[in-house]
């Protein structure tokens, strides 16, 4: 039996990497698992097992939270330690995701003795300039620079402290692994994908007909959060070049959907490009299985970004359809294992090119190589790794 706190720097209901792990857990019903966060849903209850316990915790957000977020933002969430020790439970583990969660998790071992387990899902000092306005000018924008500027040097100063104090790293990716084992000369950085379970009884949606579209058309799907680093803008631009019976369905949510439709209609794109509002993980790949094919570009908006995994490349795998790629480190690896599709550069003529080839050639060849991937790059594969850090 393994007593295991989860610490979370925002909600669960859409963070599908905590989930599975959560769910791996306590598949031993021996195990006891608490997760501490915030942004609690009336659905989050519905997500686990009984041997799975949820503690949101509430705070007002002003001044002083706001200051703490844009400085010493590793210290946001030490909220979190009074409610764990106050279980008056003495945990095997603390498994810290990301930066944020990292020196409560520090803190609390010391109280308790626990060992701690950090989860970094990206590089985030270097999303830290995704807390700012890319837009501002002037003092402004030199006021925010100089933020940016010294919350990433606090920031690596601080995890490099805080790192040896963890007794089992981990990270999400091959790049992201490079990254942390150069910065603070690691060699014990794990990588754990975040890859979605094995499907089972995916039953296609008539996405045609819930678009209003033809039948015939070429559906290109984009699936996840819509904001800065995506490359949301050049893959919109890139359907002034397609031939017309091609279509981009974006599905998901995010900061800059506004931004991103009034750019479809300053391009006088709104009968090539539809925006679908985010549907429930259990059913995503329904909406996934209904498309031609999937596209997932990336910008080096950050360090992250650059090196990023990204969820949907692994979600189009597993729903059997073809891949259009940025040129990245992660998706390399994938596409010279596997020929699923066609890799691009991030310039909107070319990334039409590939896709008015995809869209008139068979792409048979792409979906079976997509079955042969599916069958690695799957949590089921995942959950053997992550299961080793609680032995």
């Amino acid at each position: 039996m393994s007593k295991i706190a989860i610490l979370l720097n925002g909600g669960i209901i859409n963070d599908s990497r905590v989930i599975k792990i959560i769910r791996s857990f306590s598949k031993n019903t021996e195990n006891l698992i608490d997760l501490f966060y915030e942004d609690s849903t009336p659905s989050d209850d519905i997500l686990f097992n009984k041997n799975v316990r949820l503690f949101s915790i509430s705070r007002k957000i002003n001044f002083k939270t706001k200051l703490i977020r844009h400085t010493v933002f590793y210290n946001e969430f030490l909220f979190l330690i009074k409610p764990v020790l106050a279980t008056k439970i003495k945990y095997d583990y603390i498994y810290a995701n990301d930066l944020p969660c990292l020196k409560p998790a520090v803190i609390i071992k010391k109280q308790i003795g626990a060992k701690v387990i950090y989860d970094s899902h990206e590089i985030y000092i270097e999303t830290i300039n995704q807390f700012f306005p890319n837009n501002s000018s002037g003092i402004r924008k030199l006021a925010f620079n100089f933020l940016i500027f010294l919350m990433r040097k606090l920031g690596v100063i601080t995890e490099k402290k805080l790192l040896k104090k963890v007794d089992s790293f981990i990270t999400v990716g091959k790049g992201l692994q490079l990254y942390f084992e150069k910065t603070y000369k690691q060699n014990n950085v794990n990588v754990l994908m975040n890859f979605p379970n094995i499907p089972k009884n995916i039953v296609p949606v008539n996405i045609h007909s819930i678009i209003n579209l033809d039948k015939n058309d070429f559906i290109v799907i984009y699936q996840g959060v819509l904001n800065l680093g995506r490359g949301l803008y050049t893959m919109i631009e890139t359907f002034k070049y397609t031939e017309a019976n091609i279509k981009l369905v974006i599905l998901g949510y995010g900061t800059l959907q506004k931004s991103l439709q009034e750019f479809v209609n300053l391009n006088k794109l709104s009968q090539k490009v539809f925006f679908h509002e985010k549907v429930d993980s259990s059913i995503l790949l329904n909406y996934t299985k209904a498309a031609n094919c999937g596209i997932s570009l990336l910008e080096p908006f950050n360090l992250s970004c650059k090196f990023a995994a990204p969820n949907k490349l692994f979600e189009y795998i597993n729903a059997g359809i073809p891949v259009i790629a940025s040129r990245t480190l992660e998706s390399e690896i994938v596409f010279s294992k596997y020929n699923i599709g066609e890799l691009v550069e991030n310039n909107p003529i070319l990334i039409a090119e590939s896709i008015n080839n995809l869209a008139k050639s068979d792409t048979t060849i792409y979906k079976e190589n997509c079955k042969k991937a599916a069958l690695e790059y799957n949590w089921e594969n995942q959950e053997k790794i992550l299961l080793n850090f609680i032995q």
